[in-house]
């Protein structure tokens, strides 16, 4: 048995109306998103736009991941280049270790794909070899 519509309908015109209105309002959002990532020639662009930061994308999925794992692998490295950029560069050794780590974790970075994607997983990041330990001399 269905329960009986309001009278005036008035509760589920406004509910319908609240909602119409959250939803326009978070479409203009996205728009507004992507209007501030668009690539653009900055002599042309003469609009004062939203900034939008390399921070506001760790750990979030963006056009060029596939899975998971890329998303975690693009996060380490944007983390580890904005550490870079504030002053603190790594050395070679740091480099080749980092690099090791990344293959050596691999497994873990793309947990949910490893098992049945570990050779397009590395093809796609120019992995020849992905051992499980790293050792430093």
């Amino acid at each position: 048995m269905d329960a009986p519509a309001p009278a005036d309908g008035g509760f589920n015109d406004q509910l319908s109306a609240e909602f119409e209105k959250h939803a326009e309002r978070l479409r203009e959002r996205a728009r507004a998103r992507r209007d501030a990532v668009k690539l653009r020639a900055p002599v042309l662009d003469r609009e004062d736009r939203e900034q939008v930061s390399e921070a506001d994308s760790l750990g979030k999925w963006q056009p060029k991941d596939e899975m998971q794992g890329d998303v975690n692998l693009r996060t380490l490295r944007t983390l580890l280049t904005m550490i870079d950029q504030k002053g603190f560069e790594r050395s070679a050794h740091q480099l080749r270790f980092h690099s090791a780590f990344e293959r050596s974790t691999a497994r873990i970075i793309y947990k949910d794909d490893w098992g049945t994607q570990r050779p397009a997983i590395m093809k796609k990041n120019g992995w020849a070899t992905c051992s499980s330990e790293v050792m430093i001399r």
